[in-house]
């Protein structure tokens, strides 16, 4: 016992001692970071469609959406979340005359669609023998957005979509000589979801813009020494902890002509 805890202890130190240059900056950079300031700007309008399905309907999931506080919520909940990061959000009285440098940051969200929908769903059941799908239309809200960032120089264009649907929930009863009963429950969308969304979708583009910039300074001081990240890293402000970033997580940067 005593040497399989030895050989376990060889193996953490070793796993910690080839991931520490990445923490190591990261860290330097959440240090750094909390001078930081981000000069931030919204749009006042976004591109709102609705997307007709084959029969020519429409959702009517966007009929309650006013776009002014949508996207006002959805700045403060943006300016709220950076807070946790250490870095201030402010309008400055001249946009002409932005500083712009490691720790003075210029953010732009420069375009967002919004789009009102709905989304085929399809539940799968299964049994010993057979599989069983019920397919639903959801009404679906798809916010696509695209940022622009200056640290000094303009980064790629950084691009994140993601989706709000109903909420469908089903389970399958014993019916006795009936057999099996499927059942199952849709929560449709309500004005107060739109707006929870709008919430969720600032803290979540806050994340996306601290931790694209957090990598973005330890992927420069591992080139400047010939070296590649082995991974991304993503740091959570509550926990005081990192985490590795898994595939899907953070901004997609928009390659060529946008």
């Amino acid at each position: 016992m005593k040497i399989r805890n030895i050989i376990i202890g060889v193996f953490v130190a070793l796993l910690f001692s080839s991931c520490g240059t990445e923490f190591g900056l990261a860290n330097k950079f959440v240090v750094q970071s909390r001078k930081a300031q981000a000069a931030v700007y919204f749009p006042e309008t976004a591109q709102v469609t609705l997307v007709p399905t084959e029969d020519g309907s429409y959702s009517n999931v966007l009929d309650s959406l006013n776009q002014d506080a949508f996207l006002d919520i959805m700045y403060q909940a943006y300016a709220k979340e950076m807070k946790s990061y250490g870095v201030e959000v402010y309008i400055p009285e001249d946009p002409d005359q932005v500083p712009v440098d490691s720790t003075h940051w210029l953010v732009i969200l420069s375009n967002m669609e919004i789009q009102g929908l709905y989304t085929d769903y399809v539940d799968r059941l299964f049994d010993f023998m057979d599989e069983y799908n019920y397919t639903f239309a959801l009404n679906t809200v798809n916010v696509a957005s695209w940022f622009e960032i200056n640290d000094g120089e303009w980064l790629p264009i950084l691009f994140d979509e993601h989706n709000l649907m109903d909420d469908f929930e089903s389970h399958v009863t014993n019916g006795g000589a009936q057999g099996a009963q499927y059942h199952y429950n849709i929560t449709p969308i309500t004005k107060a979801d739109l707006y929870d969304y709008a919430v969720f979708l600032g803290k979540r583009y806050a994340g996306f813009t601290y931790d694209y910039m957090m990598n973005r300074y330890v992927d420069s001081a591992l080139k400047r020494k010939g070296v590649s990240p082995r991974f991304r890293l993503r740091w959570d402000p509550y926990d005081n902890s990192f985490f590795f970033q898994e595939e899907g997580e953070g901004f997609i940067e928009v390659k060529g002509d946008s």
